[in-house]
């Protein structure tokens, strides 16, 4: 990729798919980990939208984190 979002400049509106809907995302998105989409566990750079990020990302993150709790 040649450009990088420069969250800084609101100006720069780099557009991206969000790695988990596949909707439009303008600017950083948000960081899709830990979730596991077909397999494959997105990183930092598969970006998702907030949606995504609400409704996925951080329930999965809240219940990894009950199944840690789980094991002690």
């Amino acid at each position: 990729m040649t450009h990088k979002y420069n969250w800084m400049d609101p100006e720069d509106a780099e557009v991206k798919s969000c790695s988990i809907c596949n909707e439009e995302i303008y600017g950083m998105g948000n960081n899709p980990q830990p979730v596991i989409l077909n397999g494959k566990k997105l990183e930092v750079a598969d970006s998702c939208c907030s949606n995504c990020n609400d409704n996925v990302v951080i329930p999965t993150r809240v219940q990894n984190i009950n199944n840690r709790k789980d094991l002690h």
